[in-house]
């Protein structure tokens, strides 16, 4: 009988450790289609605003 337990146990944790790898793996695939649309968005910003600058200097020099 306690063998059976034991063995209960063991099936049980292992199937715990492998919802906690899926939940983190979901997790981490949320947060890495978040980073890259973030950098993405940081990008189209950073070259409007650069070439918000290249069209004032430009003006300057005409």
């Amino acid at each position: 009988m306690l063998n059976k337990i034991r063995t209960q146990s063991r099936r049980w944790k292992k199937k715990v450790r492998g919802a906690v790898f899926v939940e983190y793996l979901l997790l981490l695939t949320i947060i890495g289609i978040g980073a890259i649309a973030g950098l993405t968005t940081l990008r189209s910003a950073l070259i409007n605003e650069l070439m918000d600058l290249a069209n004032a200097i430009n003006a300057i020099n005409s």
